[in-house]
């Protein structure tokens, strides 16, 4: 039987983003570096004009666009926001956000579509040549490809002096370790993307580009996968699904795979047990913000 992978259902996807968003533990839910942070080293950074181009690589629901683009018309007037995001129901909910001041300032073009489609469209059509004073891409990179163009790509269409955000995980995130666990697990069945890039990698590709300067913030969230353990767990198989992004994980492998897996999600390699048992996910993320010389 071939996998599922979650980024080809939308609609799965979603449902099982939100029970892992839904299990965030001690920590806020979206993944934001802050007023000062993002004033010091985006807003401040940004020509200071009339208006701004902003584009958004899998923004989901949007919230941390909002809180960006809140921020951002501190010192502009008006944003022309550009959206690309393959799932329908996150982009009704995206539109929904778009209310007071910033329905007032901030004209949005929606593209329900991957970064691949919007790209291939863009590449087809010769006269298509919009750049960005603004890019944000968070936790959306995995699913771009493994063979670093996509980071060429999205610095060609920065302007000179734009800013690219870039949220992932690090290499040291209990997530990924767990992920490519499965991956392991999987053999010769996984034939995916996902596999995409951590920090690491970014870095290394910025570092060969040399177009850009950059500064990496570390970040941390926790997630409580205690559900995962749970037999019957409807939440904990939904979780489970979006760690592994495949669909119906625990129906697609063998006990003794799941019991593995599951041993090593609970070790010390990716989660700490608190005192009353429930079990806690690290994942340590970075945002790379990158600046065009």
């Amino acid at each position: 039987m071939s996998l599922r992978y979650l980024q080809n259902f939308p609609s799965h996807y979603w449902k099982s983003y939100r029970s892992m968003r839904d299990s965030f533990y001690e920590c806020p839910l979206e993944y934001d570096i802050g007023d000062e942070a993002f004033q010091k080293m985006v807003v401040d950074v940004l020509p200071k004009q009339e208006s701004l181009k902003a584009l958004g690589i899998g923004s989901g629901q949007g919230k941390l666009d909002c809180i960006h683009m809140g921020r951002m018309l501190t010192r502009v007037s008006r944003i022309d926001n550009t959206v690309v995001e393959p799932s329908l129901e996150a982009v009704e909910v995206y539109k929904s956000l778009l209310s007071g001041d910033l329905s007032d300032r901030v004209t949005t073009s929606w593209y329900q579509e991957t970064f691949q489609q919007y790209q291939k469209r863009r590449e087809s059509s010769t006269g298509d040549t919009e750049k960005f004073h603004f890019i944000s891409v968070v936790h959306s990179l995995y699913y771009t490809g493994n063979d670093g163009s996509s980071i060429g790509y999205l610095i060609d269409l920065l302007e000179e002096n734009g800013v690219l955000f870039i949220a992932i995980q690090n290499d040291e995130s209990g997530f990924i370790k767990f992920f490519r666990k499965a991956v392991e697990s999987y053999g010769p069945r996984y034939n995916n993307t996902t596999r995409g890039y951590t920090t690491s990698q970014v870095v290394k590709l910025l570092n060969a580009d040399g177009r850009v300067n950059y500064n990496v913030v570390k970040n941390r969230h926790k997630i409580d996968v205690t559900a995962c353990f749970e037999a019957d767990s409807s939440k904990g198989s939904l979780v489970l699904d979006f760690l592994t992004h495949v669909v119906d994980f625990t129906s697609t492998f063998s006990k003794n795979v799941l019991q593995s897996l599951l041993d090593y999600l609970k070790s010390p390699d990716c989660s700490e047990i608190l005192s009353d048992g429930r079990i806690i996910l690290h994942l340590k993320w970075d945002a790379i913000i990158i600046t065009k010389k």
